[in-house]
């Protein structure tokens, strides 16, 4: 009895193995068929009937993981991909290092996506082998763009050099140098006297301690900041409160001469039509005004003649150096507009606003003239750069493309019931712009699949290659700013497009979208 149940068994196992070969095999094929033919849901759905039974089935997942990708369904696509061992990376399957870098580049996993393409590159760069050309295409475009770790901008808190578990923010660079404002606590006068919170401006450079700057006054209590230079750093014009600097009491905007020998010269009060006896003047920047051919001071005050609070004024400064009548913005609000930048190279001034729709907060705002010399509507810089904290301080410095702003969002420094102000923290952003291309045929509009655009910056030579997945007619090209570009958009079987794309007058983080129509050679 015991030698027949035996039997049974074993014919019973050898049927459902035998049973589910052919299970295997069935999907398999259906797999492979639906993929040939472009059904990639239906590939997808087949193959992972496979790995149900067969978990590490190397070509199943490559077909499944190739299915996923191609129909847009990212997670699985890494997932599949990923299980794909090393030993199994061969023959057919020896381009998924390649096709998993793709597929982390797209879910913004660039440090991953940087490793695939390198690890594809170390076993396949032959000379003739167009996936090891686009995985080093891929790196270099990478390298240049210089985006975020697992987001679209890099945006960080500033080091331990320059922000502290006190409020920090004012943030200018200048070279190598970061000037900010700090709060610090500084010994009261007298033997038993208690310690007081002042704020002082500070100079900092990448990986050495924060300085004081040596325009700060001696007075205890004087509070010092926001510093602003003049763009040959001729002058420097910055802020002394009496009162509590972080909310603007009784400030008033002082300025130094740069000495012959390279010091500050003694400090000199600007005069009243900027500091108007009674209220506040605070936050100043400079700018040169190419269309008034003068320097012109952009501040904060809540001086009468304002739309409310804090408003933003201008005092164009004359050739003697005296400054004229300052006058109200029109686009300041019944609510705060606060913390002026403006920005020379672009002819643009940021500020920050309670009273302009935003996430939450203060956001930050940039604002130009038109043609015509009036101002236009402020626009929002977007979630990119505002929270729904407050965001203050926006300052962008051309050379290294970064900008500098300060938020009060939670950060590493934030602790459970602190200050309101002490939140504040300085933070560093990558600004790129981004060109959205879609690619089209001209005669009658239909979308033209896997295009190709070359990209050349027309200063330094320096060249970049994007392509757009079979099933896409779209290219997402980050740039950097405070350039000029040419780029040709190519596709089989047509003629190559191309077109001239200039970054030079921005200085944030913008996204902008344009349609390219190609023609065949026989197209009218």
């Amino acid at each position: 009895m015991r030698y027949r149940n035996c039997i049974l068994i074993l014919s019973f196992l050898l049927t459902s193995n035998l049973v589910s070969a052919q299970y295997l095999e069935n999907y398999e094929k259906k797999a492979l068929t639906a993929f040939h033919s472009k059904d990639y849901s239906s590939a997808l759905l087949f193959s992972e009937k496979v790995l149900e039974i067969e978990a590490d089935n190397i070509s199943s997942l490559f077909v499944a993981g190739e299915a996923a990708r191609l129909s847009g369904e990212l997670t699985k696509a890494e997932s599949y991909l990923t299980r794909i061992p090393d030993e199994g990376k061969v023959g057919y399957y020896a381009v998924t290092d390649y096709q998993l870098a793709g597929v982390k580049l797209d879910l913004n996993k660039l440090s991953e996506a940087k490793y695939y393409y390198q690890k594809y590159l170390n076993k396949h760069n032959e000379a003739n082998n167009l996936f090891a050309y686009l995985a080093l295409e891929a790196i270099k475009s990478m390298g240049k763009e210089d985006r975020g770790k697992d987001g679209a901008l890099a945006l960080s808190q500033m080091p331990g050099n320059i922000n502290t578990p006190r409020a920090d923010f004012a943030p200018l660079r200048y070279g190598d140098k970061i000037y900010f404002t700090s709060v610090v606590e500084l010994p009261g006068e007298g033997r038993k006297a208690n310690k007081i919170e002042v704020s002082r401006i500070f100079e900092a450079r990448p990986n050495y301690p924060a300085k004081p700057f040596e325009g700060n006054p001696s007075k205890l209590a004087l509070n010092a900041g926001n510093i602003s230079l003049t763009p040959d750093a001729s002058r420097v014009y910055y802020t002394l409160c009496k009162g509590d600097f972080v909310n603007s009491e009784e400030c008033e905007i002082w300025w130094r001469e740069r000495e012959y020998e390279g010091n500050w010269g003694p400090p000199k009060k600007l005069p009243e039509q900027v500091n108007l006896r009674g209220y506040t003047s605070t936050q100043p920047t400079i700018g040169w005004d190419k269309v008034n051919k003068q320097y012109i001071l952009y501040f904060a005050s809540n001086r009468p003649g304002g739309r409310g609070g804090l408003d933003i004024w201008c005092s164009p400064m004359g050739r003697d150096g005296g400054f004229g009548e300052a006058f109200n913005l029109p686009f300041n609000t019944p609510l705060d507009d606060i913390t002026p930048f403006f920005h020379q190279p672009t002819q643009t001034l940021f500020f920050s606003s309670n009273g302009w729709p935003g996430k939450g907060g203060f956001d930050i705002f940039r604002e130009s003239k038109s043609d015509d010399g009036e101002w236009n509507v402020p626009e929002n810089l977007g979630d990119m750069l505002n929270s729904a904290y407050d965001d203050t301080y926006y300052s962008f410095h051309s050379q290294t493309q970064n900008a500098y702003l300060v938020s009060n969002r939670p950060g590493p420094n934030h602790k459970e019931g602190q200050r309101r102000a002490d939140q504040m923290d300085i933070y560093e952003a990558r600004i790129f712009a981004q060109l959205d291309l879609a690619v089209f045929r001209s005669i009658d509009n239909t979308p033209v699949y896997a295009p190709q655009v070359d990209v050349k910056e027309l200063n330094s030579g320096e060249t970049g290659s994007y392509a757009a997945r079979n099933d896409q007619n779209q290219i997402q090209v980050r740039l950097e700013t405070g350039k000029r570009y040419e780029f040709t958009v190519i596709a089989d079987g047509y003629k190559p497009y191309v077109f001239d794309f200039s970054t030079e007058s921005i200085s944030y983080f913008i996204q902008l979208k344009r349609q390219i129509y190609l023609k065949r050679p026989l197209d009218p």
